[in-house]
């Protein structure tokens, strides 16, 4: 290295050397000149230094005098060069852990390594450092770093001014200015959080943190304000958890859930899909149907077969409990309807069905119980499964009557139930009311005696069916007929069932309206073809067809288990009986030999459905005892007062039977709500929903007159038809149930009565999809949760095909369709 001076040599190479606790002006100066000099004639320096430069230094310094005790970083220290100088500048370090001064020899020339490590392990990106030798020039990246960390360090110094230790600063040179594009490259932006949050630059040259969300701004620096402040922030912004919340998914039922994976609903609603789709427990070990789960969620954790048959077990028997409070809380009584099953494995399953209206007045029809019923099925096994049930369900003492259909085991097994039921006197009026006869089925033994005189005049046309349902080539071939002859028909052809009278009207009426696409492929298949129709064969079935319609349309509409239908069972069984009377005189002979053995058959049972369902028709308030009084009349003019006075009196008894009751009624029971709703779904735009247009010509005031709530409501005039055709019956006794009392709470239960045992049946239409021939192997205790609960979650459904007797939609009548529209023929 180049000459030192003596005193440089004395001052570096003395062990015995020690500085003095403050540095003056002379000696810094001393050290500033070894300095220059030392850099100037070393070859790895980057240009010598002038003693102008240096005098210009001396001069433009302006320092003070630090404590050696101060122990502050020199990170806080603003290092301010002089202006107009090209001089690398240095600047003293003297604060240490020990509080002694750290004053490097520069023996060997450069900076000491001890200073090269302080600066590395602290990063600080300071503009030069004295240790006691000689400056390096800055490089570019030290430079920028200075740029970024010169307003912070001004900043520490102003926030700390009641320290005791006085900190050395420097003027800042404004030409040492770096450019914005190296500070941003040195401050990378790594937080998670910087995706909400944007950096802005103020006008007084500080930085601002604004979220993007709220556009609040909050202090930040890379080396004093981190990103704790931000992130707290962001977990607190309305904003961001708004917008957070809009990202999430949505379930089946439409609501919002957190998009976090939960292995528990995962698993419920597996069993739901697996319940409410009738898809078999392997279901959860089809490989595609993994690979999909694992595809939305890598977290997802599969399960057996086993694990979905417990979790569909454990749903069952949550719905079941669900179930079980409601029906002890009911207000009401309940009404059964029970039916018998045999499945693919000729194992028998006896159904029974709840039916009831709840403490919002919704009828309900829910599936209580689909059990094997081991053989013999005599009336007494039944009456004893249908015992048990009602016992599990805690309804022992709430049913009010039980629907079946007409075979001698149903009449043998209501007995014995109803004997059991009256020993501890649990049923309305003795069990006058108790044993209900399936409208439905009555309808198919009517038309059936009448179709089996006929068989032969169908024979044809169901030959033909049968033809071109034999083979596929067939059916190519009739769809060319049904083209050429351009056939408007989109249903295909049926075969029907000789159980299901109704089968053979679809088959009829769809035969018919493809009369021409048969004619047609009688030219095309001249030879296979040979049971075709004649002309007069066609009429014949088309009018037999039209004289079956109405028994269809009154069977569909009495089959509805989402709306009452007692109180329509005797205006549409009265109209049948004036059908039948008209067509005694028919223009076709066949169907004039129809009508006898069916009106023998409707008579047999008529007297048996007309009082009950007499009363229930009396609380339609749009009818009342006038639709009674009109059709006694039109059947038999000298018995029809009797029989009008007879229904009175067996309404005011059953009243007093409510009436005594419920001064006595359970604690546990509760009432239901008397909140007035809306009308249901009006066809004219009018909404009747305090029903003022009856009560603005009602005659009588009330109950306070003396007469009775049962009174009362006969006396006072009904509904306005035309007004009220989409009339709910349910609403309307919900909005009046203050004013009638018990007697609201007596309609109720007469109008939830089913006239079928549709609702059971249609169960079995479930059961043969759940029990087929490739899963036949189930127990029935599964088999039994798997109908229940996708009854209890799903409800009912329409299956149309020529099996079934439920129609397209089931919706709740209107006065029109059920009063007149559907039978205008049917002239008296």
């Amino acid at each position: 290295m180049g000459s030192r001076s003596d005193s440089e040599e004395q001052f570096t190479m003395d062990t015995n050397y020690t500085p003095p606790s403050t540095l003056d002006f002379a000696s810094q100066a001393t050290l500033d000149v070894l300095a220059a000099l030392e850099e100037n004639s070393d070859p790895r320096g980057e240009g010598g230094v002038t003693s102008d430069a240096f005098g210009a230094k001396t001069q433009a310094s302006k320092r003070k005098v630090m404590s050696l005790d101060d122990e502050t970083d020199d990170s806080d220290v603003e290092i301010t060069p002089p202006p107009q100088t090209n001089m690398p500048r240095r600047k003293s370090r003297f604060g240490t852990a020990t509080g002694k001064p750290m004053l490097q020899s520069t023996i060997d020339g450069g900076i000491g390594s001890s200073s090269q490590a302080c600066r590395k392990k602290k990063h600080v990106p300071v503009k030069s450092v004295i240790r006691g030798g000689r400056r390096k020039p800055l490089t570019q990246s030290q430079k920028g770093k200075a740029k970024a960390t010169t307003p912070q360090k001004k900043k520490k110094v102003e926030e700390i001014p009641d320290f005791d230790d006085s900190l050395e600063e420097e003027e800042v040179d404004e030409e040492e200015e770096l450019n914005e594009e190296e500070i941003e490259m040195d401050n990378r932006q790594r937080s998670d959080v910087w995706p909400d949050f944007t950096v802005v630059h103020k006008p007084n040259g500080t930085m601002k943190a604004q979220c993007n969300h709220c556009r609040n701004q909050y202090a930040w620096h890379s080396h004093s304000h981190g990103t704790s402040g931000l992130r707290r922030h962001r977990f607190r912004c309305k904003v961001y958890q708004r917008k957070n919340r809009n990202q999430q998914k949505i379930n089946f039922e439409g609501k919002l859930h957190s998009g976090k994976y939960d292995h528990t609903v995962f698993r419920q609603m597996v069993a739901k899909t697996i319940v409410q789709h009738d898809l078999p427990y392997s279901y959860v070990e089809y490989e595609k149907v993994r690979e999909t789960w694992t595809y939305l969620n890598p977290d997802v954790q599969t399960i057996c077969r086993n694990t979905a048959r417990s979790d569909v077990y454990r749903l069952y028997e949550s719905e079941r409990d669900a179930l079980r409070r409601d029906l002890a809380t009911l207000p009401g009584r309940v009404s059964l309807t029970s039916d018998l099953w045999t499945s693919i494995k000729r194992e028998g399953y006896m159904c029974v069905t709840a039916h009831y209206i709840d403490r919002n007045w919704k009828l309900n029809s829910k599936i209580i119980t689909f059990c094997a019923l081991a053989p013999p099925h005599t009336g007494m096994n039944v009456a004893m499964q249908l015992l048990e049930s009602m016992k599990e369900w805690g309804i022992e003492k709430k049913v009010f009557s039980v629907t079946l259909d007409n075979a001698t085991s149903n009449d043998s097994m209501q007995d014995i139930v109803k004997s059991q039921l009256m020993l501890t006197d649990d049923l309305v009026c003795g069990g006058e009311f108790f044993h209900v006869r399936c409208a439905a089925h009555i309808l198919n033994l009517i038309v059936q005696d009448g179709l089996k005189v006929i068989k032969g005049a169908l024979h044809k046309v169901r030959e033909s069916v049968k033809y071109v349902l034999s083979s596929t080539s067939r059916e190519v071939l009739f769809g060319k007929a049904v083209v050429a002859a351009n056939v408007k028909e989109t249903r295909g052809l049926i075969l029907d069932v000789s159980t299901r009278w109704n089968s053979t009207y679809y088959m009829l009426q769809i035969a018919v309206n493809y009369r021409k696409a048969f004619e047609k492929l009688e030219s095309f298949d001249k030879r296979g073809f040979t049971m075709a129709p004649t002309a007069e064969e066609w009429t014949r079935a088309s009018n037999i067809c039209n004289f079956l319609g109405p028994f269809a349309v009154i069977t569909k509409m009495m089959s509805g288990t989402n709306y009452p239908t007692s109180n329509l069972y005797f205006y549409q069984v009265w109209m049948i009986h004036n059908w039948l009377r008209n067509n005694e005189e028919s223009d076709d002979e066949v169907v004039r030999f129809m009508v006898p053995p069916m009106k023998e058959k409707f008579d047999k049972y008529w007297d048996d459905v007309s009082g009950l369902f007499a009363m229930a028709a009396v609380f339609d308030p749009r009818f009342k005892l006038s639709i009674v009084d009109h059709c006694l009349g039109k059947l038999d003019m000298t018995t029809k007062d009797v029989k009008v006075k007879n229904l009175r009196e067996r309404l005011s008894i059953l009243f007093e039977s409510y009436d005594k009751k419920s001064k006595v009624n359970s604690p546990s029971t509760e009432p239901r709500e008397m909140v007035p709703p809306k009308t249901c779904e009006p066809v004219s735009t009018e909404m009747f929903e305090n029903y003022t247009d009856f009560f603005a010509f009602r005659k009588v005031s009330g109950v306070g007159s003396g007469k009775t709530p049962l009174e009362t409501y006969l006396d006072e005039p009904p509904l306005e038809v035309s007004s009220f055709k989409s009339l709910n019956i349910l609403d309307f006794w919900k909005d009046n149930a203050h004013r009638y009392g018990d007697l609201a709470g007596m309609a109720c239960d007469l109008l939830s009565i089913p006239i079928t045992t549709v609702a059971s049946e249609s169960s079995f239409s479930i059961g043969s999809r759940v029990l087929n021939k490739y899963r036949s192997r189930l127990l029935p205790k599964n088999v039994q949760a798997l109908i229940c609960t996708r009854n209890w979650i799903r409800g009912y459904e329409s299956y149309q095909n020529e099996e079934e007797v439920f129609g397209e939609e089931d919706k709740p009548p209107s006065v029109e369709s059920a009063v007149g529209d559907k039978m205008e023929v049917a002239k008296v």
